[in-house]
């Protein structure tokens, strides 16, 4: 985070009067959630490869252990941080190439920090919540497109996107997800019917 503010200052990051509009951080923010999520995708499907799932991403997958020394990946909000210093240097990049190459106001830079932390914290809660951004936003995944991620302790497990579906539909990573929302639907239905 030091060496960060001189590389950002050198980007054009701003600290001064007068603060940009909400107009101005609000498409800021946007444009740097489009592009983290799709840097994210491909560094994170890249991250399920089977030598660096083994030896870096499986860290932020195996998180729980219980008392008899058997691991557990059920998801919790504070774990969405935990994982290998390299995986996070590595997504890292994601989070901050948007704001790298647009300069930003330092506000903007910490809103954008906040929020997806936030974010992040919510895709990994385990619950979903009638205030999630998935309610009202009809392309975030939240936590249900993020649990089904980690409900799979497999290198292959799909869903591999950070706050939106798209890449993951467009690429076909979504397919058991897809198929077990089919499921659920078709057994509420069938409840309701009954």
């Amino acid at each position: 985070m030091l060496a960060s503010y001189p590389v950002f200052s050198f980007m054009g990051m701003r600290s001064s009067l007068p603060l940009p509009s909400w107009k101005v951080i609000s498409t800021q923010i946007l444009f740097y959630f489009i592009v983290e999520d799709f840097i994210f995708y491909w560094g994170h499907k890249i991250l399920h490869t089977k030598w660096l799932y083994k030896h870096v991403h499986s860290v932020h997958h195996e998180y729980v252990k219980a008392p008899n020394g058997k691991r557990y990946a059920t998801p919790f909000g504070l774990t969405s941080e935990y994982a290998h210093p390299a995986e996070i240097l590595f997504l890292g990049f994601a989070t901050i190439f948007g704001p790298a190459i647009t300069g930003p106001h330092l506000i903007t830079l910490w809103l954008w920090m906040v929020v997806r932390v936030l974010e992040t914290v919510e895709a990994h809660c385990g619950y979903h919540f009638p205030w999630s951004p998935s309610n009202f936003l009809p392309l975030y995944g939240g936590s249900d497109f993020h649990d089904y991620h980690h409900r799979l302790i497999y290198t292959k497990s799909g869903n591999y996107a950070s706050t939106f579906v798209y890449m993951d539909w467009i690429f076909g990573t979504d397919h058991g997800y897809r198929k077990l929302k089919e499921l659920k639907n078709e057994e509420v239905a069938e409840f309701k019917d009954n």
